[in-house]
C-alpha cells in the first residue's frame, strides 16, 4: 500500500520544519511528500529544498508561479498524489509518530471504508499543549450525541447540516475516488475539509478515530482556527442544532443558530447547483428549512421584540 502525504504550504518557515520532521520520524514510513507552495514570499521555498536534497526520492515539490489560495492549493496537491492512500498536512502542526501506523491499520480493519479523521491535541504558537480541552472541542463537535449504532448516518447529517466536524490535517482517504479527480467548488463559507468530509460521508463511508493522532498548532497566522473561548457553550449549542432540543438559554445563542442555519442553507444551495457532484443534497436544504422554522418560531414566542428586530435587520441586509 502506498502512501503519500499532501503537504500545503504558504509562508511556512515558522513552524514547518517540526512539521515536516514528525512526519520523517513515523513508525510507518510514508512513500511520497507531495508538496505545493502557494507563492510563499519568507524562507519557504530554501527550508523545502533542504529537504529534497537530503531526500529526492521522498519529496516532490510544486510552486505555484502565483498565490491561488487554500482550496485551489490542496486540489492541486491530492491531484498530484500517487499513493493509495493520501493523508492530508498542514504546515504548522505536529504529528504523533503513531499516527500513519495507526491510520494504515484502521484501513486494512476496515476495507470498505474511504476515508477516516481523528481528534488531536491542541498545541500553542511556543508547542504547549492544552490539558483542558482538545481539538473536537475547539471544533465545536458534539461527538457523545454523534456517537451511536448510527453513528455514520449521524456523522453525515451533523456535516452537512451543522457544521465541519472534519480538520483536514487529520484527514486521510483512498486515492480511487472519483470527486477527488473533479475540481473542487469555490463556495462561500465551504472550505475543503468540509467538501472532502461531505463526499466521504455520503456513503457513510467516513470513519472517527478518538484517538489524538496531531498536535494541532492555534496560532494568529494560520488560515483555519477553532474555538478558543466558551468551548462547552458552543458545543451545547451545536448539540441542540443537531437534536433540535430547544435548550436555549439567551436570544444570543438562538442568534448564533439561526446564522449558523442560514449560512448552512445557503453552502447546500449553491451545492445544488453545481453541475458535477456526486450525491444529491436536497434532503439536507428540507431538513435545513424545517430546523430554520422550528427555532423561528421558538424565537418569535420566547423573544418576540428581538426576533422582530433581527427579521427587520435581515431585511435589510438581504
Amino acid at each position: 500500500m502506498k502512501i503519500s502525504v499532501a503537504f500545503i504550504v504558504f509562508n511556512g518557515k515558522r513552524y514547518m520544519r517540526q512539521q515536516l520532521d514528525s512526519i520523517l520520524a513515523q513508525t510507518h514510513k510514508v512513500d511520497e511528500i507531495i508538496v505545493c507552495d502557494d507563492g510563499s514570499t519568507d524562507a519557504t521555498k530554501e527550508i523545502l529544498e533542504e529537504y529534497k536534497n537530503e531526500d529526492p526520492d521522498l519529496f516532490f515539490i510544486h510552486y505555484n508561479k502565483e498565490n491561488i489560495g487554500p482550496t485551489k492549493n490542496i486540489e492541486k496537491t491530492i491531484q498530484a498524489c500517487t499513493g493509495d492512500i493520501i493523508l492530508l498536512s498542514d504546515q504548522d502542526d505536529y504529528w504523533e509518530n503513531n499516527k500513519v501506523e495507526t491510520i494504515i491499520k484502521w484501513f486494512e480493519q476496515n476495507p470498505t471504508m474511504n476515508g477516516v479523521f481523528s481528534n488531536g491535541a491542541l498545541m500553542s504558537s511556543n508547542g504547549q499543549i492544552d490539558n483542558n480541552y482538545g481539538l473536537w472541542d475547539a471544533m465545536s463537535f458534539p461527538y457523545k450525541a454523534i456517537k451511536n449504532s448510527n453513528e455514520l448516518i449521524n456523522l453525515k447529517l451533523y456535516i452537512n447540516t451543522v457544521e465541519n466536524c472534519v480538520t483536514g490535517a487529520t484527514l486521510a482517504f483512498r486515492n480511487n475516488l472519483p470527486f477527488l479527480k473533479q475540481p473542487f467548488p469555490l463556495i462561500n463559507h465551504l472550505v475543503h475539509d468540509r467538501w472532502l468530509a461531505m463526499n466521504l460521508a455520503e456513503s457513510n463511508s467516513l470513519g472517527i478515530l478518538q484517538e489524538k493522532l496531531i498536535h494541532y498548532r492555534v496560532h494568529s497566522e494560520q488560515a483555519i482556527g477553532g474555538k478558543t473561548e466558551n468551548i462547552e457553550n458552543f458545543i451545547a449549542l451545536n448539540t441542540d442544532i443537531f437534536l433540535e432540543e430547544l435548550n436555549i438559554k439567551s436570544f444570543k445563542d438562538l442568534r448564533y443558530i439561526l446564522n449558523k442555519i442560514e449560512i448552512n442553507l445557503e453552502i447546500q444551495n449553491k451545492i445544488s447547483k453545481l453541475e458535477k457532484k456526486e450525491f444529491d443534497n436536497a434532503n439536507y436544504i428540507v431538513i435545513l428549512k424545517n430546523k430554520h422554522k422550528i427555532y423561528l418560531e421558538y424565537g418569535f414566542k420566547k423573544w418576540p421584540v428581538l426576533s422582530g428586530l433581527r427579521k427587520f435587520k435581515k431585511l435589510f441586509s438581504d
